[in-house]
């Protein structure tokens, strides 16, 4: 039997944990994954302020497959699911929000497409429960993303999927200081299958993403997708020589600064857009080359280390 590794990121998740573990064991019963799989449940908890804690650690208690990991500090989304990934094993993962939106029973058709032959299987999207103009900004950024990616990226795919040992160990293989699995997953290849589905509305609670922390994750994915920006400049380059001339010329000709003045600031511009994404660049090669950790482990299960070495 092949060991499966449910991996949960929970900030302040309290009340969703129970419901969550509740559909986690109608489908541990089924015999997709009862009669092939043994079954661990690792929380990634985000230093999470409520009692979200206080509730897993009495969840496991009834359960010996349910894990905890405690960050020191609140180091991000992404950075939860990094480091639970480099701190527990298994033949299969899956990464899946306990909050409702991704359904736990679509974990089941994944192990199905899995079983076909398939490394990697995520799902895709089809529509979300917000509003009209976020759903369109969404739905923009991803196709420019995919169309300026250095590689072919999952369209409307979220962290929600599953994956193989051989494909966690790829991606982990990246050093990132700035894990975006996403896009990680797209990018070490690998057969990929995908399941569409409509995400549903969160249980209890509110989003912990604000506008703020939602712009930094599409900033993430940026940098870790493409360069496009570091060579906008050298597309721009003959635009920007032809207009310079152009003003060049038309400044001597008619003798009016003012051409000269747009010439300045056309330059200006330019320059300050190859000197901010330069910058930007230049500041995440330094913080992957630190090779500081992502994440620092707080508290976990104290039974967590002995199961990995007995399996």
């Amino acid at each position: 039997m092949k060991l499966l590794t449910i991996i949960c990121p929970v900030f302040n998740e309290e009340k969703n944990i129970i419901n969550f573990l509740e559909n986690v064991k109608i489908i541990s019963n089924n015999p997709v994954i009862k009669n092939k799989y043994f079954l661990n449940v690792v929380f990634s908890n985000n230093r999470s302020t409520d009692k979200t804690l206080e509730t897993i650690k009495e969840e496991a208690k009834k359960e010996d497959y349910i894990y905890f990991i405690t960050l020191s500090k609140n180091f991000g989304y992404q950075h939860s699911i990094d480091f639970a990934l480099r701190n527990t094993i298994g033949d299969l993962f899956v990464i899946i929000d306990v909050d409702g939106e991704d359904p736990v029973e679509l974990i089941l058709e994944f192990i199905k497409e899995h079983e076909k032959g398939f490394d990697i299987v995520y799902g895709e999207r089809l529509d979300r429960p917000e509003n009209v103009i976020k759903k369109k900004l969404r739905w923009l950024f991803y196709r420019v993303l995919h169309l300026v990616s250095d590689h072919k990226i999952f369209l409307d795919a979220s962290e929600f999927s599953l994956f193989t040992n051989e494909v966690k160990e790829n991606i982990l293989k990246e050093n990132n200081s700035f894990p975006f699995l996403r896009t990680s997953l797209s990018r070490v290849g690998f057969l990929y299958s995908k399941i569409p589905y409509v995400r549903k509305s969160r249980h209890y609670g509110l989003s912990n993403f604000n506008i703020m922390q939602n712009i930094k994750f599409a900033v993430a994915g940026i940098l870790s997708s493409t360069t496009f920006p570091l060579r906008v400049p050298m597309y721009l380059f003959p635009l920007w020589c032809l207009l310079s001339t152009c003003l060049f010329i038309l400044n001597l000709v008619f003798q009016k600064t003012i051409f000269l003045k747009i010439l300045i600031l056309i330059f200006v511009l330019y320059s300050s857009f190859i000197l901010v994404f330069i910058s930007i660049y230049v500041a995440r090669i330094y913080q992957n080359s630190s090779s500081r950790p992502n994440a620092y482990l707080m508290e976990k299960n104290s039974r967590l280390q002995t199961r990995v070495k007995n399996d």
